[in-house]
């Protein structure tokens, strides 16, 4: 049995005598345990208590209510708790019932081996134990599931927001690509450049005349290179120059 589980024992039976013998066999192996009279006090005792039984001992032949009804209705209340009957050989019609209702996990016939009645109760405590670690564990796995589910939504949430950001972000630039495209087609050259031949003063006159002599020299030369390189014979020099 593992440390870590504090297993308490309901035993229910009529004959206190037989009750605290069991009660004693219980402390051999450092188990606490209850002991109740009846199947009724046994039930108002499994409702009062502020923690499930681990295990539960129940007499068969019992006044006013049996031990097999008895757990049946112990069952409703803690459905994860162990439960155990002990029962005569004349009881087995009995036996069989709970055996198929599934109010009981095992019956022990009397009189019993003390040893063994020991190694079946510790063996009851375990199956207890494997119970309440796959519940926790099952609802371990049920809240990370829904952390998943819930981190899964918030990160297709954030997505659509982001993927919303990225087409505005690509309408807006191709909206001034348009603008730039339009600003570039409408845009009068010939003016800027006449705009900043007058702002470096090079619409004087003489200046113009300067230039132009420039220009049209350095085109001459350039038809002369093309006209040699081809077998053509031009003037050295621009006629009236």
């Amino acid at each position: 049995m593992a440390d870590k589980f504090d297993h308490t024992i309901l035993i229910v039976d009529d004959e206190e005598q037989v009750g605290r013998a069991l009660g004693r066999l219980m402390k051999k192996i450092n188990v606490k345990y209850v002991y109740m009279e009846s199947g009724q006090a046994g039930l108002d005792r499994i409702k009062s208590s502020s923690k499930p039984f681990s295990l539960i001992i129940s007499d068969q032949r019992m006044p006013e209510m049996e031990g097999s009804e008895f757990l049946a209705k112990a069952k409703k209340i803690a459905p994860k708790t162990i439960r155990f009957l002990l029962t005569g050989y004349a009881d087995v019609d009995a036996v069989t019932r709970a055996v198929n209702q599934g109010s009981i996990h095992r019956y022990i016939t009397k009189p019993w081996n003390k040893n063994a009645f020991i190694e079946t109760v510790k063996a009851g405590l375990e199956q207890y134990e494997l119970i309440i670690e796959n519940d926790r564990l099952f609802k371990l796995a049920k809240a990370q599931n829904a952390k998943l589910f819930t981190l899964n939504t918030d990160l297709k949430k954030s997505s659509v927001v982001h993927q919303k950001a990225i087409i505005q972000r690509d309408k807006e630039i191709d909206q001034l690509k348009k603008r730039l495209e339009i600003g570039f087609k409408n845009r009068n050259y010939i003016n800027e450049i006449e705009a900043l031949l007058k702002e470096s003063n090079l619409l004087e006159k003489e200046k113009l005349n300067t230039l132009y002599a420039a220009i049209i020299a350095e085109l001459f030369e350039q038809f002369q290179d093309i006209a040699t390189r081809n077998g053509f014979e031009m003037p050295d020099n621009i006629p009236g120059g």
